[in-house]
């Protein structure tokens, strides 16, 4: 009986071997959120699979669109580069945070791994806001952004956000240390201030400038709409009324709304993500010196809990955005459909026309954001 009882109480502290570490704390998440940490575990997997293979097809096709006009398809090969190299970095820390393997736990590594990291996940809201005012000024001043496309300033606009990118990631430097034998976030208050004000800025204040913008650019683009189809459509590039009385649709760009989409898609996954990583604060983890029948009883413990259940679901949400994109692109680019046709037509779905057909069908759906910029995306 004892003995019995004694091998109760180990079990019940099983989770305190290593007090504080992150070992213990996978160990009481696994013990309390058993669901939640597959989730996290297997879904981001999942992601990886989709993300990896999607950026690479991406910066595949929009390769062959980019040209010394066409600022677009740069900004979304730069995008997809800085997807998949977040991604690769993301694999580092989620083998650190998701399974308990010490990838980050070295002096100089763990800092420099998180500026990458950080660098990476600035990169992303920046590209959108840039290539948002690149369609906000093409299509409410499309004459003076014509005349100043025709100089080649996608490349340096590029370069410009990657420095202001990295020189926000590097204070990283100073946030991060390796205390106990594992990688750390900061003790002091400037880590602490600056991540706030940095992550604020790129997080919020950036993702809502942007939502603004797009708001701005679809109801231009909507008023531009409706006086084309006011005209008469003998122009060249309009649509003309076939034989049937139906309008033919010239082959116009989808630039506008693949940009939009994107965009769109990254404010809803990022803001979420933001507002539940600013709150960790208040849902601090409890003490790792209770067994595991107070832990489960313990006030803070079980609003910890609650807090890393619903960060962990809207998590896996917010990844899907460094992975999705090339469903938007199937969807509103007919060039990035008939490329990818090409490249996988010994598929016999991609050789049918149910393949055109349901992302036709669905660019069709969309079409409410028809504009005919000069480059075509």
């Amino acid at each position: 009986m004892e003995n019995s009882s004694r091998m109760t109480n180990n079990t019940d502290f099983r989770c305190a071997v290593s007090n504080g570490s992150m070992e213990a704390y996978i160990c009481i998440i696994s013990e309390f959120a058993p669901m939640t940490i597959w989730f996290d575990r297997y879904m981001t997997i999942f992601w990886y699979c989709v993300g990896i293979t999607g950026n690479s097809l991406t910066i595949k096709i929009w390769s062959t669109r980019v040209s010394r006009t066409n600022i677009s398809a740069l900004y979304l090969i730069v995008l997809a580069i800085t997807d998949l190299f977040y991604l690769l970095l993301h694999v580092i820390q989620e083998l650190k945070f998701a399974w308990g393997l010490a990838t980050i736990d070295i002096e100089g590594w763990c800092q420099i791994y998180f500026v990458f990291y950080m660098f990476a996940m600035y990169m992303s809201p920046l590209l959108i806001l840039g290539f948002t005012i690149e369609r906000f000024l093409s299509i409410i001043h499309p004459f003076k952004s014509q005349r100043f496309s025709t100089t080649n300033r996608g490349p340096f606009e590029i370069s410009g956000i990657t420095v202001l990118a990295l020189l926000l990631a590097l204070p990283q430097i100073f946030c991060w240390d390796v205390i106990y034998g594992e990688c750390q976030g900061p003790n002091s208050d400037f880590p602490r201030v600056w991540m706030w004000v940095s992550d604020s800025l790129v997080f919020v204040i950036f993702p809502v400038t942007s939502l603004v913008l797009n708001t701005l650019v679809m109801r231009a683009a909507s008023k531009a709409d409706k006086i084309r189809r006011s005209t008469v459509p003998l122009c060249r590039g309009l649509s003309t009324p076939d034989k049937n009385g139906h309008h033919s649709k010239a082959k116009s760009s989808p630039t506008t709304l693949t940009l939009l989409c994107v965009s769109f898609y990254r404010i809803i996954t990022v803001i979420p993500v933001s507002i539940l990583f600013a709150l960790q604060g208040e849902f601090k983890y409890g003490n790792f010196e209770l067994p595991l029948s107070e832990i489960a009883k313990d006030r803070v413990w079980r609003n910890h809990l609650s807090w890393y259940k619903a960060k962990k679901t809207v998590d896996e949400i917010g990844l899907s955005q460094y992975c999705c994109n090339i469903f938007i692109y199937l969807v509103t680019a007919h060039h990035f459909r008939r490329e990818m046709k090409k490249l996988f037509y010994f598929v016999p779905f991609m050789r049918s026309d149910e393949f055109s057909d349901t992302f036709n069908t669905a660019s069709m759906e969309m079409s409410f954001l028809k504009n005919k910029p000069k480059d075509d995306v």
